[in-house]
């Protein structure tokens, strides 16, 4: 798995999560119609976070891509893909910086960070700014570790692909923003949450997450 202490992700604790459903326009949707092409493609497999794969290179120094640093706070843990094919690793690894770039933007309050518009286009991005912009309304953080497991990717025509992911945020707690004291503990017992989207790669070739689902208590992250 790949360990990120400066590279973070938070939109978790369940006021987080909330924020994340309102910026959606009240649903489990990140932008985008409820059916994304191509999305049943990308299959997610039964396993979780306690299922340890082997470890694998960091995306770190990848040439191009925008430094994410979360101040160190956190830590956000990247379960490694038995992915083997090389573009769709790329896929997965812009998908990672997605949720970093999510994250940093509500770690800081700041929605020009420019990892926001290098890996987040289209409804997503719309999606993305309305739930930064409600965060920093709310005065609210996170602090803890998220972890993401079982990525999948699948090339669904030229310049586009479908990708799923889980998402646990049981130990991710909502901290207030100027006195980092904490609002609302972590939910230990939250079961992990489905990421299900599309992505398309821009005239850079960057994978940029363009629409994206979320599904809450999802049997295939269990």
């Amino acid at each position: 798995m790949t360990r990120r202490r400066t590279r973070t992700a938070l939109i978790a604790a369940s006021a987080a999560t909330a924020l994340l459903l309102t910026a959606c326009g009240g649903s489990d949707n990140g932008g985008g119609s409820d059916d994304i092409p191509g999305v049943d493609d990308a299959t997610v497999e039964p396993g979780g976070p306690g299922d340890e794969p082997e470890d694998e290179p960091a995306d770190e120094g990848r040439e191009g891509r925008p430094e994410i640093d979360f101040g160190g706070e956190f830590e956000h843990i990247h379960e490694s893909s038995d992915v083997n094919d090389p573009e769709l690793m790329d896929v997965i690894l812009d998908v990672q910086g997605f949720q970093d770039a999510v994250a940093e933007g509500i770690a800081s309050h700041d929605n020009e960070r420019p990892a926001l518009s290098y890996y987040i286009a289209g409804p997503a991005r719309t999606a993305t700014l309305t739930l930064l912009d409600n965060v920093t309304e709310q005065g609210i953080s996170s602090i803890g570790t998220a972890r993401y497991f079982n990525y999948r990717a699948t090339l669904v025509g030229d310049g586009a692909a479908t990708f799923s992911f889980c998402r646990d945020f049981s130990e991710v707690a909502t901290i207030d923003f100027e006195t980092k004291e904490v609002v609302e503990e972590a939910d230990s017992e939250a079961n992990p949450t489905l990421y299900a989207g599309r992505a398309e790669q821009n005239d850079d070739g960057v994978w940029q997450t363009v629409e994206y689902n979320l599904t809450q208590d999802a049997q295939e992250c269990q």
